[in-house]
C-alpha cells in the first residue's frame, strides 16, 4: 500500500501543484500548469464569469473541486456523512477576497487529503480507495475544463467584449 499512495500522492501534486519532475505523467511541464498555478492567474471577475448564457463559472468548478476533497477527507478518516450532489455546485460569483479564499480552501483541502495518504494512512475499504483515486481524473477533467474556459475569458476581454 505504500507505493499505491506514493503514485497517488505524485498524481495529486501533478494536477494540483504541477509537475515537480523533468517529466509528467499526464499534464503539460510549463511553470504554473497546475490546477492551483492556473487559478492564480485568474482574477475574481474571470472565475465569476460563464462562458456561456446559464452556464457554470470556473468559481463553480473550483468549489465543486473542494468539496469532492472534503468528501474524500471524510472518507479518509472513516466517516459517512450524507452528501448532497448539487451543494457542490453552489459557488457562482466571487469577489476578488472570496476568490482568494476559494482557492486557498481549495489548496488547504489538497493538501490535507495529500498528507493523510503521506502519513502512511492503510485502506480499509475498497470504497476508500477509490474516492481517492477518482479525485485524479476528476481533477484533471476539471483542470482541462478551467484552461479553455480561461481561453475564451482571455479571447472576449482581448476583443473587448467581456
Amino acid at each position: 500500500m505504500e507505493k499505491t499512495n506514493s503514485a497517488i500522492i505524485e498524481f495529486l501534486d501533478e494536477v494540483y501543484d504541477g509537475p515537480r519532475h523533468q517529466y509528467t505523467w499526464f499534464i503539460g511541464n510549463a511553470p504554473g500548469s497546475g490546477l492551483l498555478g492556473m487559478l492564480r492567474g485568474l482574477s475574481a471577475e474571470d472565475a465569476s464569469t460563464p462562458i456561456v448564457d446559464e452556464g457554470t463559472t470556473v468559481a463553480a468548478h473550483v468549489g465543486h473541486l473542494r468539496w469532492t476533497l472534503l468528501k474524500v477527507g471524510s472518507f479518509i478518516r472513516g466517516e459517512s456523512p450524507t452528501w448532497d450532489w448539487s451543494e457542490s455546485w453552489a459557488v457562482g460569483r466571487v469577489d476578488p477576497d472570496e476568490w482568494a479564499s476559494l482557492v486557498g480552501s481549495l489548496e488547504a483541502e489538497f493538501k490535507s487529503v495529500a498528507q493523510s495518504l503521506r502519513s502512511g494512512f492503510i485502506w480499509h475499504t475498497d470504497d476508500q480507495l477509490k474516492e481517492v483515486l477518482a479525485l485524479m481524473p476528476h481533477a484533471a477533467y476539471h483542470l482541462g475544463a478551467i484552461r479553455q474556459m480561461a481561453l475564451v475569458i482571455r479571447e472576449r476581454v482581448s476583443r473587448g467584449c467581456g
